[in-house]
């Protein structure tokens, strides 16, 4: 497969996976090619847990439900994941950014007009007493049977301990993560294998020392990500991006 073939098939797989393991050859693979990604001063500020136990995987699940049931009782999470939510796929191509609500959430069958969510969306942080009433664990349960069902979770880990020079080291270190999962979801793609970020568990720090317990992280590393992987059984769906004409500048910064 050519590079960017692999790059434009990458997507987040949000559906169940074929209920097989991954190999131990693919697995060897992706982090193989995460091994070999590029870091500041090559300090390579990364390690990776490979989490395959059913019991490892039901307790992740509980915890994003813990975590996803606090956020729908959040005011001002709900005001800002609404502001990227797009209610129709005209909506979505014409704005080249944003995620489809269907994704997200689960929408009654008998609303075959999204857009006429618009004000409910409006006023998503008002939505909040619906969390704190418990209606988070409703749309939670949901990513919780796909996280118990995967049969791979990766949790990537920064070791704050091996520090890059220079004032600036923390954006440094995070350029090098980046790097890291960006390497794994692709070679994942060319094998393959889907991958979906599920970082409502990483969300505050009472979640990620939560995690830290289950997996025995010592304090010095930080849980930068978990990612679910699996063979897909189809294609996922489409994407958008914002027209190149929107993010490219040549010699000068120019608004446009």
């Amino acid at each position: 497969m050519e590079f960017m073939d692999v790059v434009l098939r990458r997507r987040t797989y949000r559906k169940h996976f074929v209920d097989r393991p991954i190999s131990q050859s693919d697995l060897d693979t992706i982090i193989e090619a995460a091994r070999w990604s590029p870091s500041p001063f090559n300090i390579q500020p990364w390690e990776i847990l490979v989490v395959t136990k059913q019991e490892s995987k039901d307790a992740v699940a509980k915890l994003v439900i813990d975590s996803m049931s606090a956020q729908m009782a959040d005011a001002k999470f709900l005001h800002d994941v609404s502001k990227w939510m797009r209610l129709s796929k005209d909506e979505w191509l014409n704005r080249g950014d944003g995620v489809m609500i269907d994704d997200h959430l689960d929408i009654p069958g008998f609303i075959k007009d999204k857009t006429r969510l618009r004000p409910i969306l409006n006023n998503a942080k008002n939505m909040s007493f619906l969390g704190k009433l418990g209606a988070g664990k409703i749309g939670a349960s949901h990513f919780a049977d796909l996280i118990r069902k995967s049969p791979l979770i990766l949790i990537v880990l920064l070791k704050r301990h091996k520090k890059s020079p220079g004032e600036n080291r923390a954006v440094w270190e995070l350029l090098g993560m980046g790097a890291f999962i960006e390497h794994i979801l692709l070679a994942a793609i060319s094998l393959g294998i889907g991958t979906h970020f599920i970082n409502a568990a990483l969300e505050t720090k009472k979640d990620r020392d939560r995690l830290r317990a289950i997996f025995s992280v010592p304090d010095n590393y930080d849980p930068i990500c978990l990612i679910r992987a699996g063979y897909i059984a189809e294609e996922p769906g489409t994407s958008v991006r914002l027209d190149k004409e929107k993010i490219v500048h040549y010699e000068r910064f120019s608004e446009g």
